[in-house]
């Protein structure tokens, strides 16, 4: 169970925490942590909530959380202030800033790595070696909203490799990074997207604890362009000073031994780092496709 402060305790305590910096925004009695589950809902929920805790702790304000079923649900929990602090893949977080002004303070790291790319995986045994082939096929996407999971590989199809996923292939969305790779393993789809592409970031690895010859078995086709890693964001209105406290507590907690093995589980990230909001750019530039 989780010991959090009580409301009164914790409102004294961050008031104490802030006392002599110029207050230009919220400090609330409580924070909510959010995510959108990349991999099976209770693995998220079973490793998110000890790191709400040692943010907690960092904050000596209670941290909750919250794990959205889509990427949609969690954009609109930041902007209706139900979520504070957001975990976003790249597309969402571009979409939680455009739309209700949410501020960028993190960046995952992975093995050093501040990038990633999507990555397109096939049966081994299939035939397809070259992306030509995948006219007339199924592909398994991930959610509308995963610049991984559809948006880069769906503009790499097109602008690469001159295929239309809408009119030349049929399409499912699989829900999660670990289902679309295992509707390939099974032989359910011809191909399908997931991250990958970076040191230590391969979509396969999701389902190889119960699938261990899942890399016998699935081979990777080829990759997207570079994509910028997911982030963190905060909702708009809260105290700058707090903004920092979050961004350094979530540094410091992954820099731990405890700290850094619950977010190498939870979603394969080794660090975090501070980066400027410019840094997704290029993920709106592809974004902007899908809204024409």
């Amino acid at each position: 169970m989780k010991r959090f402060l009580t409301n009164a305790a914790a409102a004294l305590l961050a008031a104490t925490l802030f006392v002599g910096f110029a207050q230009d925004g919220e400090i609330p009695d409580r924070l909510v942590l959010g995510m959108v589950p990349s991999r099976e809902a209770d693995v998220i929920v079973d490793s998110l909530g000890p790191i709400a805790d040692l943010l907690s702790a960092e904050l000596l304000i209670p941290v909750e959380t919250f794990v959205s079923t889509n990427f949609v649900g969690l954009v609109e929990a930041i902007g209706t202030g139900r979520v504070d602090i957001g975990l976003f893949g790249p597309a969402a977080l571009v979409q939680a800033v455009d739309a209700y002004g949410a501020e960028v303070v993190l960046a995952s790291v992975r093995r050093g790595s501040t990038t990633y790319r999507s990555q397109f995986n096939v049966r081994c045994d299939s035939g397809i070696a070259e992306f030509e082939q995948l006219r007339g096929k199924t592909i398994a996407f991930v959610d509308p909203g995963s610049a991984s999971g559809y948006q880069f590989p769906f503009v790499t199809l097109v602008n690469e490799h001159g295929i239309d996923p809408n009119t030349e292939m049929t399409a499912i969305f699989a829900g999660s990074h670990d289902a679309a790779a295992l509707a390939v393993y099974l032989g359910d789809v011809d191909v399908a997207v997931t991250f990958g592409g970076s040191p230590g970031s391969d979509g396969r690895e999701t389902i190889e604890g119960d699938y261990p010859d899942v890399k016998e078995q699935v081979c990777i086709l080829g990759y997207s362009a570079d994509i910028p890693n997911d982030g963190m964001v905060v909702r708009p209105g809260l105290d700058s000073e707090l903004v920092d406290q979050i961004a350094q507590a979530m540094i410091d907690i992954a820099a731990t031994e405890e700290g850094g093995a619950l977010t190498q589980a939870l979603f394969n990230v080794t660090a975090f780092a501070r980066i400027e909001a410019s840094a997704y750019d290029i993920v709106r530039e592809v974004s902007r496709q899908f809204q024409r």
